[in-house]
């Protein structure tokens, strides 16, 4: 069984989708920060990397295979961690995040204007159907991130169409945020 770890999506201009973790990535992160930084960078060469001839498809981060892929024809790109190296399961993923975007009800989005409907539409259809549908022949899916949605890694188009931040920035800010915060909380029981 390869487990999803980690989903992102976002626009070709780096603008969030979505993004979440899943397993535990989130928690190594917290013990490993290198690896987050490691990831960050990897993410924000990204583009550069898929459009010339030579592209990246996958890095380890810790215990995670994180594969890589620009959905088309929307351009958007998909960053899928797996628990162990699955190029086929990566490739179901992949599949099932383009054709959701494609879909009718998604394909002339702006992300960047996102309504709360249309977010909630999203995120509903990806959890519900398309990621269960898309791992039913490899385990199953099943949300397992120890901090649900307040994963610091989770985030929305929704939650961030006012700041326009890229990705990567949004996710390192909710990263040193909510570090900050366990830290002052240790700090104070201890």
């Amino acid at each position: 069984m390869t487990a999803l770890e980690y989903l992102l999506v976002y626009t070709e201009s780096g603008l969030p989708i979505y993004s979440k973790c899943f397993g535990t990535f989130c928690k190594t992160a917290f013990k490993n920060p290198e690896l987050l930084s490691g990831f960050l960078s990897a993410i924000q060469t990204l583009p550069l990397t898929i459009s010339s001839d030579l592209s990246l498809d996958s890095v380890k981060m810790g215990s995670t295979e994180m594969r890589f892929s620009r959905t088309t024809p929307s351009g958007h790109s998909v960053v899928v961690g797996l628990g162990e190296d699955s190029p086929e399961t990566a490739n179901a993923i992949f599949d099932s995040v383009s054709t959701i975007l494609a879909s009718e009800s998604f394909v002339d989005v702006d992300w960047s204007v996102i309504t709360s409907d249309i977010m909630q539409a999203f995120e509903t259809k990806l959890l519900q159907s398309t990621l269960v549908e898309a791992l039913h022949d490899h385990g199953g899916f099943e949300d397992q991130c120890p901090l649900g949605d307040k994963c610091p890694i989770y985030t929305n188009a929704l939650q961030y169409k006012t700041r326009r931040e890229k990705i990567w920035d949004l996710v390192k800010a909710k990263y040193t945020s909510m570090k900050a915060r366990m830290s002052s909380g240790t700090q104070k029981n201890g």
